[in-house]
């Protein structure tokens, strides 16, 4: 929104202000008429505090009191029109006159004033003019206007207003309290346009002196839905802070181009930055974003994001860039003894995105999704989001869908670019799909209640050539598979089961499998499954309440034969954390390059806890285990002689000679509508130890008073090398406290961290204030973000000051949006600086 767009609201005020002039409550004339170029004194503003209604109320605790509500009884016709006045003198030669409590109602709309007069035509005997006179007041619910004179032309609806008095409310939902403010004139022009005179705008009480805008002159021209203000300051404490002799702004709430709040910001990457944002409204269904950026250690980036919306189409571009940086120029010579490819890096930053679904028919849709950036270090350097600076791989993918009732056909090209910085640990590229073609049917209540379910895959899978870590030619070629599945679910209110029967067939042509040997290979796998269960439960009493609960036992039987697949090539496939689902899952690999053998039985059990009243769930917990019979001798490695072992500290990794699984478990506890806690936690008898873990409590009394503790824990989940960390636990070990909490009324504390516990070393901190007044606020927070390695494995910052100030009812200046990663650390968060 452009920065005083809401002036806006104040014309609108200002139409009906002058379509049906003034307003009600009885107050002396004095009390509320004053001279637009009166200052704004204490007394003043305790008048007009009484004149808009407010009342003081000392036990509020923002804004120390509330404004009386604005009502109107409408009259039983929305066409009658109620005239009162204490003496009434009616003339067909001369202005007739109504004095003493003149009220003029309409439907919801009042007009007071202390006189009216009533100008006629001589010889067509029609009103031509109207005046109110003497603490005149135009009432409408929401909406309040008291003026010193008004005067209305009926023949061509044109009128004026004098040192006027006004409060409605205001649209904004930062906003706690209605506007207000003041102008010395506000004229209606036969053609619908609009001239004010020293007008004001503010959502603060009438007593409170915190910030307002004023223009000294605005100009609406209805036929171009376009108003102009000249000379518009915005002051804090009566203390003049900006300054724009020049405003353009929309008179309706279509969108208007137009300067966004500034951006300012520090931080030890990027030096001191300023931001100001320029909004383009292109047309209804296109606009523009421009945003030139400087920073002090770097250079001036300019960033850009055009949005579209059309009949079948919606969809943005983003784009960033920064010529000659600095600041990555010295990073690049500091170190181009050591990596001599720096010598010839490109200076200039670079970022652009792009994201689109189009509706090409009803049943067919275009996806695409595709990132790129100039450099492997780009989001080290211009992101504040510890997610974001740490993301390696860069999606780059387009997709087409088309849909039948029984069939979904999507074809897709996919590839990815994979970032190398060389304070991070070495990550491969990953393999592109130029295409995958891929094909999914549904039938459902065949006969004998039988389910089909048919996916077929063709993938070709190609090397990037173009990586750094490319030592050696790499296996790459078409990969087809085929998956049909043929289920016979049989439900009752006591239990199911469903065998399964199905078959998976891969086909590969594989170039550089071996050396330069070229090979063809392919895998046709039978699976057999039988899952099912029972449901029990019972009814008790708990402090006076009506609880179920169930137990739900299940058995699941896996039968797959042993297929050697230890020369074929591994493009998309990993292990997958063990956890309760992959009890029931029939391959304990991601991907199609696996397929396990099984011989296998899970056992588990569910029990829930229910409110009987209201159905809601407030406890379930789940455990189970499976009971291997024999080994499982497929296993995610690959050997020319078709005998490989796994390597064990490869993430996801399980024995495949122990006996029985790891133990799952899950469980989630509603101790009550404030306080929850969720976890899973799973032990690995093959090791005697802890497999994988997480625990999250969340407590929140009330909104945006919440306490959130984390932790997580997974065996091989982290060997990155800090502090050379020889023998230290390669365990993804992990907590995370986040909260934030009222200290007052009016200040909150906001905070989070998060620890690498393993690796001894911080990986985000974030602790800052906020103070929330009635209508403005103000948050300071500082924090820093894991960024990279050192050569000396020494864990590296980015360290950030956020600063915003919200006015509310007018908008917010930041460095950037604090409130994403408020939002992000500190679930539950529900950020009041949002607009």
């Amino acid at each position: 929104m452009s920065i005083f767009t809401t002036l806006l609201i104040l014309l609108m005020v200002i139409y009906h202000a002058l379509a049906y002039s003034a307003s009600l409550i009885n107050e002396p004339v004095q009390a509320c008429v004053i001279a637009r170029d009166v200052d704004l004194t204490d007394a003043v503003r305790s008048r007009f505090a009484q004149c808009l209604g407010w009342h003081d109320d000392k036990s509020s605790p923002i804004c120390l009191g509330s404004y009386q509500p604005l009502t109107v009884t409408p009259l039983s016709s929305p066409d009658e029109i109620r005239i009162m006045a204490d003496k009434v003198s009616f003339y067909q030669d001369k202005p007739s006159t109504l004095t003493g409590h003149v009220e003029v109602q309409q439907g919801q709309r009042i007009v007071n004033a202390q006189t009216a007069h009533v100008y006629r035509d001589p010889e067509s005997k029609q009103v031509t003019k109207i005046e109110f006179l003497g603490n005149v007041r135009y009432l409408e619910p929401d909406r309040l206007l008291i003026a010193r004179k008004a005067t209305i032309n009926p023949q061509d609806k044109s009128g004026q207003t004098e040192d006027v008095l006004y409060r409605f409310n205001t649209n904004k939902h930062t906003a706690i309290l209605p506007a207000w403010g003041r102008a010395s004139l506000m004229q209606r022009f036969p053609n619908s346009d609009y001239l004010l005179r020293q007008a004001t705008y503010t959502t603060c009480a009438p007593q409170d002196k915190a910030w307002d805008i004023e223009a000294k002159s605005i100009v609406i021209d209805n036929k171009k839905k376009m108003g102009v203000a000249r000379n518009v300051k915005l002051r804090i404490r009566d203390w003049p802070l900006l300054y724009v002799p020049y405003l353009s702004f929309p008179t309706t709430k279509e969108r208007k181009s137009g300067f966004l709040m500034p951006l300012v910001g520090y931080s030890n990457v990027g030096g001191f930055d300023l931001g100001l944002p320029y909004y383009w409204n292109i047309a209804p269904n296109y606009d523009l974003t421009l945003t030139p950026h400087l920073y002090t250690e770097r250079n001036v980036m300019l960033s850009g994001e055009f949005r579209y919306l059309t009949k079948n189409s919606v969809g943005f571009l983003t784009g960033s860039f920064l010529p000659n940086d600095a600041a990555y120029r010295n990073f690049l010579n500091n170190h181009v003894e050591e990596f001599p490819s720096f010598k010839d890096k490109s200076t200039n930053r670079w970022l652009f995105g792009v994201r689109d679904t189009t509706q090409l028919s009803p049943n067919l849709r275009l996806n695409v999704n595709v990132h790129q950036v100039s450099d492997d270090y780009y989001f080290q350097d211009f992101s504040t989001n510890l997610a974001r600076i740490t993301q390696r791989q860069l999606l780059r993918q387009a997709d087409l869908t088309y849909s039948t009732e029984h069939w979904t056909f999507r074809s897709m090209v996919q590839s990815f670019q994979t970032l190398h910085p060389i304070n991070e640990p070495p990550i491969l590229d990953q393999y592109e799909r130029l295409p995958q073609l891929n094909a999914r049917g549904y039938y459902y209540e065949l006969p004998a209640q039988a389910n089909l379910n048919i996916t077929g895959q063709y993938d070709q899978f190609v090397w990037p050539v173009s990586t750094q870590f490319l030592r050696r030619k790499v296996p790459q070629g078409p990969r087809f598979h085929l998956n049909p599945i043929l289920s016979l679910p049989q439900r009752a209110n006591w239990g199911f089961i469903t065998p399964s029967v199905e078959f998976v067939e891969n086909y590969y042509q594989v170039q550089n499998n071996w050396i330069d040997t070229n090979t063809e290979d392919n895998r046709f796998i039978p699976r057999f499954s039988t899952h099912g269960g029972l449901f029990f439960d019972r009814n008790f009493n708990w402090n006076g309440n009506s609880y179920a609960q169930t137990l739900e036992p299940s058995l699941y039987y896996l039968y797959v034969p042993f297929y050697n697949q230890s020369q074929l090539p591994i493009y998309d496939t990993a292990n997958m954390i063990f956890n309760f689902d992959q009890l029931f899952r029939t391959n304990r690999f991601s991907g199609f390059d696996r397929i396990g053998d099984a011989n296998q039985l899970s056992y588990a059990v569910t029990t829930r806890w229910l409110s009987e009243r209201t159905g809601a769930e407030f406890a379930s917990l789940s455990v189970g285990q499976i009971k291997y019979f024999s080994n499982r001798q497929v296993q995610l490695c690959r050997s020319p002689t078709g005998i490989c072992t796994a390597n064990p500290l490869e993430i996801g990794y399980i024995s495949p000679f122990y006996g029985t699984s790891p133990i799952a478990s899950r469980g989630v506890i509603y101790f009550n509508p404030k306080f929850k806690v969720l976890g899973n936690y799973v032990w690995d008898p093959a090791t005697s130890a802890t497999n994988n873990g997480g625990l999250n409590l969340q407590y929140q009394p009330k909104l945006n008073a919440v306490i959130n503790l984390g932790y997580s824990y997974l065996v091989n989940g982290d060997v990155t090398s800090v502090r050379n960390n020889a023998g230290v636990d390669n365990a993804l070990h992990q907590g995370i406290v986040s909260a934030a909490w009222p200290i007052s009324d009016r200040w909150t504390a906001v905070g989070a961290y998060s620890q690498n516990i393993s690796k001894d070393y911080s990986m985000m901190s974030l602790l800052g204030m906020q103070y929330d007044s009635c209508c403005w606020a103000v948050r300071i927070l500082g924090g820093r973000t894991f960024k990279s390695l050192s050569e000396e494995y020494l864990p590296r910052y980015n360290n950030n000051i956020y600063l915003q100030i919200l006015l509310k009812g007018l908008g917010s200046v930041a460095n950037s949006d604090p409130g994403n990663v408020l939002n992000t650390y500190i679930p539950g968060y529900s950020d009041p600086f949002h607009h």
